[in-house]
Formats: structure tokens, C-alpha cells, sequence
């Protein structure tokens, strides 16, 4: 019998950045490591063709944008927004567009982030 292949875990979203042009994967490799330090248990996957986080429901994802990519937040018409970043096109889920590493925020962004999670909690 012929030995088996050892099939290597990769995590999809890792590919997923991998698939973006390099000036958007710097800036999604940023905003995933403010997700992942803001609150330890969330769920990383794509889906909807972006990467997505999920804890109790859909709370944040970023997906590519003409310009950079949008960190957006599925229930964000409902967080604070003291700085009025969020917006929205089709006034569907609220966004940050991200051009450039200086338009993140890291506390601004943990913060938010932190929001959503508590929003599924209830």
C-alpha cells in the first residue's frame, strides 16, 4: 500500500491575502492582526468572498477595495462611532476605507471591534 500523503492545513484566509495585490496585503495582513489582538475567540474565514470574523453571528470583515480595502462591520449602523468613520455605499454594512497604513487606527479599530463582539453577545 502505497504511504499516505500528509495534507497541510492552510487557513483560507492566509490564501486569501495571498491573492491580493501587495500594497492591499499589507494593509489586510495590519487589519487582521488588530482583529485577532482585540478579541482572542473569534472565528477567521472567508466567506462572501472576504475575510471574515465571527462569534456568535458575523461581527467585522475586510475585502478589497478600488483604493486599498473596507474594514467593515456587519451590524455597524448599531456601534459607536464617535469619530465618524464608518460610512457605507449602498447603506448596507458600514465601512472604514483603509488606503493607506496611516488611515488605521489600532485603537480606534480594537475598539469597534470589541463593540461588535459584545452586540452578538446579547
Amino acid at each position: 500500500m502505497p504511504p499516505m500523503r500528509r495534507r497541510t492545513p492552510t487557513n483560507p484566509v492566509d490564501q486569501y491575502i495571498a491573492s491580493l495585490a501587495p500594497e492591499k496585503q499589507e494593509l489586510a495582513k495590519e487589519v487582521r492582526r488588530i482583529v485577532a489582538a482585540s478579541v482572542a475567540h473569534l472565528q477567521e474565514t472567508v466567506r462572501w468572498d472576504c475575510a471574515c470574523y465571527f462569534f456568535h453571528g458575523p461581527v467585522c470583515y475586510f475585502a478589497p477595495s478600488r483604493g486599498g480595502i473596507h474594514f467593515g462591520f456587519f451590524r455597524g449602523r448599531e456601534l459607536s462611532d464617535p469619530k465618524r468613520r464608518l460610512m457605507s455605499r449602498n447603506s448596507l454594512y458600514l465601512h472604514i476605507k483603509v488606503r493607506s497604513l496611516q488611515d488605521i487606527d489600532e485603537k480606534y479599530f480594537g475598539d469597534l471591534v470589541r463593540q461588535a463582539v459584545l452586540l452578538n453577545r446579547a
